[in-house]
């Protein structure tokens, strides 16, 4: 069984989209495009809404499509569900759906730094900050097209890097962060150059989320010294 997000925290973040999902608004239409947690133009100009639209109103879309046009409007199987579990030819737009999702709730447009836990829990399983933003870079950079580029936490509640094929989810880990590595994702704005791609994603990310998903405390802002009389 692939590891997906069963926490509760991810649960009320994604709408527990791995658990079976309430029939759509939209008579005969099992899944529906989810809105996105931010305003299409709000990425810019590290992504172009241009770039955006690709992503999410086509490729996004055209997964969802594929799933629509073969499911009924009851069918109770989530998309982690038909990613693992369902018909041969549905597991590719299912997990591809399915990382999408969880893609677009990984970024905002006006980001946080990242507090001291999430760096110290960064340091102690992959490296220093700055070796993550590099390690995970080059992982971008060297991985085949199609597939994503994962943040996750395995059983042993370690954090790990991780790619995977187009139409695969990660399997043995609880995925946090996914980048998608399909040319759609970055050929307006970056042609082939998927650093640059990695580059401007890394500054929309939201690490506020992240440290959410891994239940890290969030740092109590110092309280202001009295007024001297």
């Amino acid at each position: 069984m692939l590891a997906g997000p069963e926490s509760g925290v991810t649960a009320t973040l994604f709408t527990d989209i791995r658990s079976p999902m309430p029939t759509t608004a939209t008579p005969g239409v099992r899944f529906e495009l989810p809105a996105l947690p931010f305003e299409r133009h709000s990425l810019e100009p590290a992504l172009s809404r241009a770039q955006i639209d690709l992503l999410y109103s086509h490729y996004h879309r055209h997964q969802l499509t594929t799933l629509n046009a073969a499911l009924a409007a009851d069918d109770p199987r989530s998309l982690a569900t038909l990613a693992a579990e369902g018909p041969a030819h549905l597991r590719p737009a299912a997990a591809q759906a399915w990382g999408m999702t969880l893609f677009w709730h990984g970024l905002c447009a006006r980001p946080a730094p990242p507090e001291t836990a999430l760096e110290q829990r960064v340091a102690r399983d992959i490296g220093d900050w700055g070796a993550f933003e590099a390690n995970w870079k080059q992982r971008v950079i060297s991985a085949a097209p199609g597939g994503f580029s994962w943040l996750g936490l395995t059983p042993e509640d370690t954090l790990t890097l991780v790619e995977t094929p187009v139409g695969e989810l990660p399997p043995g880990i609880r995925p946090l962060v996914a980048i998608p590595l399909c040319e759609e994702a970055y050929r307006i704005d970056f042609g082939h150059d998927r650093g640059a791609y990695f580059s401007a994603l890394w500054s929309r990310l939201n690490w506020e989320t992240v440290m959410l998903l891994l239940g890290l405390p969030h740092e109590r802002p110092q309280a202001m010294p009295p007024h001297a009389e």
